[in-house]
């Protein structure tokens, strides 16, 4: 059986930096490509989002969107026939398939409607207007359209505890950074990992998985990989009792060149 090895790296403040770029790995961004190691996004971002930064990388692996809601196979990959022997959507139009973990993004923006009529405090993108959610993310406004595309989970901009309880009943929350996210509860990044392993175990490889963060939402991705380590945010390291742990000492990209270079590149 071939041994396959895998990055599976978070996007905002891990390979892209303050200002959502990413062009300081592009040398181990294309050392990757040549060798045939995957490079699989593992992010809150939506597909739309993701994809708009796969194509100007040119990656071409399976990502995974919306906090573990769903694991995207494109046409390209390898494991596009595999996928197919699991339960799946297909997104003929977009040549992609979708293993869908979460919940339809129209059951979580329900709830939260229902929840947020007697209230003023909780705020979400559905209910919010591209030039709004640029204003609060430093997004641009096309950036905000893409964002505000989703399709399994839901970012909230405002709140109070007492909402996020009752959400809580409901469905999974990640309180990360200024926002929280919310989404279906059997999708978690853990889980999709997982499943992508099967998706390469079936494919006929051993797997070895380098996987890369820099939040405590990261942290399910981080336990579910062979070898987690996170980058540097400019307050310092996230606590995290996670065994084998790698702590990069660059903040975002610069951390993510670090540890790509440690454990996937060490001749670069």
């Amino acid at each position: 059986m071939k041994q396959k090895k895998i990055l599976i790296t978070d996007l905002d403040g891990t390979l892209l930096d303050e200002n959502y770029e990413w062009r300081r790995a592009e040398r181990e961004i294309e050392e990757l490509k040549r060798r045939g190691i995957p490079i699989v996004f593992c992010s809150a971002k939506t597909r739309e989002e993701q994809r708009e930064i796969r194509e100007e990388m040119g990656v071409k692996d399976p990502y995974i969107v919306e906090d573990g809601s769903a694991i995207v196979i494109p046409e390209e990959s390898e494991l596009y026939g595999v996928a197919e022997t699991f339960p799946h959507r297909h997104d003929r139009e977009k040549g992609e398939i979708l293993i869908v973990l979460g919940d339809d993004y129209g059951k979580v923006v329900s709830f939260l409607d229902e929840l947020g009529k007697p209230k003023l405090k909780l705020k979400y993108y559905a209910r919010m207007s591209e030039d709004e959610i640029s204003k609060v993310t430093g997004l641009s406004e096309e950036k905000a359209r893409l964002a505000k595309n989703r399709e399994f989970s839901e970012t909230l901009v405002e709140w109070n505890e007492e909402d996020l309880e009752k959400i809580r009943e409901k469905f999974n929350v990640e309180v990360g950074g200024r926002f929280a996210h919310v989404y279906g509860k059997n999708a978690d990044k853990g889980k999709a990992i997982d499943l992508l392993r099967k998706l390469y175990e079936r494919a006929g490889y051993s797997v070895w998985t380098l996987g890369v963060g820099n939040h405590y939402t990261d942290i399910p991705m981080l336990k579910a990989v062979d070898q987690p380590a996170i980058v540097r945010n400019p307050d310092g390291w996230i606590e995290a009792d996670i065994p084998n742990l790698y702590r990069a000492r660059g903040v975002a990209t610069e951390g993510w060149v670090e540890v790509v270079r440690k454990f996937l590149l060490p001749d670069l």
